[in-house]
């Protein structure tokens, strides 16, 4: 027996589990993503909270994500340098792994 949870019910639920672990703007748009993943597939998941936080990481931008990657700035400097960087790092992320972006930051699956 499986129930559909709502992205409220989601957030909630990670809330209670794991409060620390992410942004509310980073669960609403993981949710937001396994949701599409699960109708594209034609497959439901199981909520497992654990396996979520072990499987995707918060980052507040690509460039912090990619660095703990070792991925290495190669941006010149200048006026441009940190759009340029951030690009870099995304492009560098999305080579390696996928990568959901959300206003405030990136989530990376672990990789």
């Amino acid at each position: 027996m499986k129930i559909t949870v709502t992205e409220s019910e989601f957030v909630s639920r990670f809330l209670a589990i794991r409060p620390k672990q992410f942004s509310l703007p980073a669960l609403v748009a993981l949710f937001d993503f396994l949701d599409e993943q699960e109708r594209d597939l034609g497959e439901e998941q199981e909520f497992d909270a654990v396996a979520i936080c072990c499987d995707w990481t918060e980052y507040a931008s690509a460039v912090q994500a990619a660095e703990a990657y070792a991925w290495e700035d190669k941006t010149k400097e200048g006026e441009e340098r940190d759009s340029k960087a951030e690009e870099a790092a995304l492009t560098f992320l999305c080579d390696n792994t996928t990568v959901i972006q959300f206003k405030s930051g990136v989530l990376v699956l672990n990789f």
